[in-house]
C-alpha cells in the first residue's frame, strides 16, 4: 500500500470516530512525530555549490547526463555489472 493510500485510509477512519480520548491520543502521536522529524540543513558552503551548479545549468554550461548514461559511466569506472 502506498503512503498516499495509507493516509487516505487514516483520514476516512478518523472521520467516523467520535471518541475524544482516542482522537487526542492519535493527535499526540502524530504531532510528536511531526515535531521530532529531523531536517537536514545544508551548510553555507553546500548551498553555494548548489547555487553555482544551478546557475551553470540555467546558463547551459556544464555537461549533464541522463540517468542511463550516468549508470554506464559509474559502472565503467567501478567495473560493476
Amino acid at each position: 500500500m502506498t503512503t498516499i493510500a495509507i493516509k487516505n485510509n487514516i483520514y476516512k477512519a478518523l472521520e467516523n470516530i467520535e471518541d475524544p480520548k482516542f482522537l487526542k491520543a492519535v493527535y499526540e502521536i502524530v504531532s510528536s512525530k511531526a515535531d521530532s522529524t529531523d531536517f537536514y540543513e545544508l551548510t553555507d558552503e553546500q548551498k553555494a555549490i548548489l547555487d553555482e551548479r544551478d546557475l551553470e545549468y540555467k546558463q547551459g554550461k556544464g555537461k549533464y547526463h541522463s540517468w542511463e548514461e550516468a549508470k554506464k559511466i559509474i559502472r565503467s569506472k567501478k567495473n560493476v555489472a
